[in-house]
C-alpha cells in the first residue's frame, strides 16, 4: 500500500510586502465556519472512520487548520491525511502578483491495504470581499453572472449551511463548495492512471466545482474594473497554473497545493481603442515603407 511522510506543519504568509501603509485594492476575509473540510467518505475495505479536526485558532489566530484523516497505519506509522490552512484575511495591494489564500498539504504514510482509504470529501470555502479604495468594492460577476445570483445558488446546496452568509452580502460574497474524489494507487506493478511525479506510483485526487476552477471573476473598485483570478499552484511562489481537475501527488511523500488570488486592471475602452489605432497606424506604415 502506499505510504506517506508525515509534513511538519509550517507557518505560511501572504506574498504581500511585510509592511505597507498603503490602501489595500481588495481585501478577503474568511467566513467564519468555511475553510474546513466536510462529509468525508472511505471505501475499498473492512470500515475504518473518516476523522476531521479543526483549528480556528490556528498560527496565532491568523489561520485556520482542517486536517482529514483515514486509514489503517502498520506499525508505528500515522494515518494518511490532508492538511488544510486556510488564511483569515489576505489582503492585496498590488497588481499582477499571486497573493496566498491557502495551502494544502497532502501527507502519506504507510496504510495496511486490508482497510478503507479516502474516497470522497468536500472542501467548504467562503471569502468576503471589501476594498478601501475611495468608493470600495462595488460588484462582481462570474462568467456573467452577478456574485449575488451564483452565492445564493451555492447557498441552496444542501451541503452548505444557508446561514453562511446573509443575503445582504450575498453580492460580495464567493462561497465554493469543492467536490473531492480521492484515487488509492497501489506500490506496485504498472501505474492505471499515469505516474507524473515519478514516485512509486503516483496518487491523485480531482477537485471540481460548479462554477468551474481556476475561475475568474469581473469585479468594480472605486469605478475601475478589474480581473480577479483564483487558481491552484504547486509553487509557493504561483508562477505556475494548475488547470485540474486531477492533481497528482507523490508516494512517500508530502505535498503543497496552493490556492493564489491575482488582480489585474481592465483597460478602460479609451485605452484600448489608442491602443488599437496605433498598432493599425504602425502596421499602416510598415506597409507602406
Amino acid at each position: 500500500m502506499r505510504s506517506f511522510n508525515i509534513a511538519k506543519l509550517f507557518t505560511v504568509s501572504c506574498l504581500a510586502a511585510a509592511v505597507n501603509t498603503q490602501a489595500s485594492i481588495l481585501d478577503f476575509s474568511l467566513v467564519d465556519g468555511s475553510g474546513i473540510f466536510q462529509n468525508a467518505t472511505v471505501g475499498g475495505g473492512t470500515f475504518v472512520a473518516p476523522t476531521i479536526i479543526t483549528d480556528t485558532n490556528f498560527n496565532g489566530g491568523l489561520d485556520i487548520f482542517s486536517q482529514l484523516s483515514w486509514g489503517e497505519p502498520i506499525g508505528d506509522g500515522d494515518q494518511s491525511n490532508l492538511q488544510l490552512i486556510s488564511h483569515k484575511s489576505v489582503a492585496i495591494e498590488a497588481l499582477n502578483t499571486p497573493y496566498e489564500l491557502s495551502v494544502i498539504t497532502h501527507n502519506n504514510n504507510v496504510l495496511n491495504g486490508a482497510f478503507a482509504t479516502l474516497a470522497t470529501a468536500q472542501i467548504l470555502g467562503a471569502l468576503s470581499m471589501s476594498s478601501t479604495l475611495g468608493a470600495g468594492f462595488q460588484s462582481a460577476e462570474i462568467m456573467g453572472i452577478p456574485l449575488a445570483v451564483a452565492t445564493a445558488a451555492v447557498l441552496g446546496d444542501a451541503d452548505v449551511p444557508d446561514d453562511l452568509v446573509m443575503p445582504a452580502d450575498y453580492g460580495s460574497s464567493l462561497v465554493t463548495l469543492f467536490d473531492i474524489a480521492f484515487n488509492e494507487t497501489l506500490n506496485a506493478g504498472d501505474c492505471p492512471f499515469g505516474n507524473p511525479r515519478g514516485s512509486i506510483c503516483d496518487d491523485f485526487f480531482t477537485l471540481t466545482t460548479d462554477s468551474g476552477f481556476p475561475v475568474t471573476l469581473d469585479i468594480m473598485i472605486d469605478d475601475m474594473a478589474y480581473e480577479l483570478f483564483i487558481y491552484s499552484s504547486f509553487d509557493a511562489d504561483g508562477s505556475t497554473i494548475e488547470l485540474g481537475p486531477d492533481y497528482f501527488t507523490a508516494e512517500n511523500a508530502s505535498t503543497n497545493l496552493y490556492t493564489f488570488a491575482r488582480l489585474t486592471k481592465v483597460p478602460e475602452p479609451t485605452s484600448v481603442a489608442l491602443l488599437s489605432l496605433g498598432l493599425l497606424l504602425a502596421s499602416r506604415r510598415k506597409l507602406k515603407n
